[in-house]
């Protein structure tokens, strides 16, 4: 056991500005066990002595031990005390390779941008070396000019959408979309219905326009249609808001029963649905869109930055006669053009067939990646590997998701806790989002999915060592 004076050497009063108590409180441990001041095995004194010798509360000391004990530190043992852990098993700890110098950013959803790189930098090139050149520094105003809504009519083939070129509008993006899809269909204090873990931009989205979210739950085969009518009425839902395909965070798709269950809930109760089909690209024809199932009550949203390039900052409307103008209207607010390079590099990739190859390049590449990620994480990725994403969502179990998060962000790698992603108030599902498209290499982020599965490992372990 350490004698007081062995305590002194390790635990000194904390100084003003030393951050977050309890983090400051690991920090010394850890560097106590590191100088050999702390030896495996020993017992470390009661935490009311650590909390004197700190100057902090018990409490502090408390979450600090927690923490210790999950980073693999320290053991605790019912009646028997808090323990330095012995030597690390070398298959459990998670490697300090990867530092917060050399950062690994796999909360930010996005596809890589090189695998397309080539492809998107030779078609720029003979766009700007075509006679089409001038439509880059051209602009039209809303609702975009009609080649480009050519262009897309001609996207939306592709997922088995065969649609009237009048009826699309051209917008900067899928958030946007979103945006004057509400703008359009709801006021202040209205309630719009939508999964309860969702894009986080739309929660802003509806804080800027005064909107009140009704979450619905979700499994791997989308939102539960079954309670759509029952929230509708209890709720005078003015919107349903949905994305069918790989839905983000949870990677849900909704199944075949559930997509006629829900537009059958929407018509029924004449509630048009926003239909965000970002991710749709992936699947081609395979799943068409809602809009295909109910054409006068579906705005349909697209976009290339999910499946053709990232910085590809441009997007589609697809709505019925009745809400086309209540839409556009509402674009007026935020500009009065389309945007046109965005636009005529998008168009030209569409008509040449080469967003087409960038899509399946995408495709190929993340059905690579989700199988890479199951390898390493397996039943902890709750993903369905059929559909290719390059985001999987990731159980933590009974661990804080929050918690295993901000440990993995110590090592340099950074994923989003599903608490990110929450439309209502309500306890946080214990799940990481992990996007895949944040690792330059395969290598790299394979040393990524490792750290995560070893720091679920050592958490889970330690969880149990704590109740034994």
């Amino acid at each position: 056991m350490p004698t007081e004076s062995t305590l002194h050497q390790w635990a000194s009063p904390l100084q003003s500005g030393a951050g977050t108590k309890y983090a400051a409180v690991v920090d010394a441990i850890e560097h106590a066990i590191q100088a050999g001041i702390l030896k495996p095995g020993a017992k470390l004194p009661a935490q009311r002595e650590i909390a004197e010798s700190f100057c902090v509360t018990i409490a502090t000391i408390t979450k600090a031990i927690s923490v210790a004990v999950r980073r693999g530190l320290v053991t605790t043992c019912a009646g028997s005390g808090t323990f330095v852990a012995d030597a690390p098993d070398a298959s459990l700890s998670i490697p300090t390779a990867v530092t917060t110098a050399d950062i690994i950013d796999l909360s930010l959803n996005s596809p890589p941008p090189f695998i397309t790189t080539q492809l998107l930098a030779d078609n720029l090139r003979e766009l700007t070396n075509s006679p089409k050149a001038d439509a880059l520094f051209d602009y039209a105003p809303i609702p975009g000019s009609q080649p480009n809504r050519y262009a897309a009519a001609s996207w939306f083939a592709l997922r088995g959408h065969m649609i009237d070129p009048e009826s699309i509008l051209i917008i900067r993006g899928a958030h946007e979309g979103l945006l004057v899809s509400l703008l359009a269909l709801t006021k202040p204090g209205d309630a719009v219905l939508c999964e309860s873990l969702n894009y986080t931009g739309l929660r802003r989205i509806g804080q800027m326009l005064g909107l009140k979210f009704i979450g619905i739950e979700a499994d791997q085969d989308g939102m539960n249609a079954d309670a759509v009518s029952t929230l509708v009425k209890q709720h005078a839902i003015k919107a349903i808001i949905c994305t069918p395909i790989t839905q983000n965070p949870t990677t849900a798709t909704l199944s075949d029963t559930r997509r006629i269950q829900l537009v059958q809930a929407a018509r029924s109760a004449r509630v048009p649905i926003i239909e965000d089909d970002i991710y749709g690209p992936f699947v081609g024809n395979d799943i068409p869109p809602l809009a295909t199932l109910w054409p006068e009550g579906v705005i349909t949203i697209s976009s290339l930055s999910k499946t053709v390039a990232p910085g590809l900052c441009v997007g589609y409307i697809v709505a019925p006669a009745t809400l086309l103008a209540s839409i556009r209207d509402a674009m007026f607010m935020l500009t009065w053009k389309e945007p046109s390079l965005q636009a005529a590099i998008a168009s030209f990739l569409i008509t040449t067939g080469n967003a087409e190859k960038c899509v399946l390049l995408h495709r190929n590449e993340a059905q690579a990646r989700m199988q890479l990620a199951s390898s390493i994480l397996g039943k902890s990725m709750i993903t369905r590997e059929n559909i290719p994403s390059y985001h999987v969502w990731v159980s933590t179990g009974s661990l804080r998701a929050d918690a295993i998060a901000a440990e993995l962000y110590r090592y340099g790698i950074l994923v989003s806790p599903a608490s990110h992603f929450s439309m209502i108030d309500q306890k946080p599902s214990s799940a990481l989002r992990i996007s895949l498209g944040g690792a330059s290499t395969h290598a790299l982020l394979e040393t990524a999915l490792q750290a995560i599965a070893r720091a679920l490992m050592v958490n889970r372990t330690a969880a149990v060592s704590s109740i034994v």
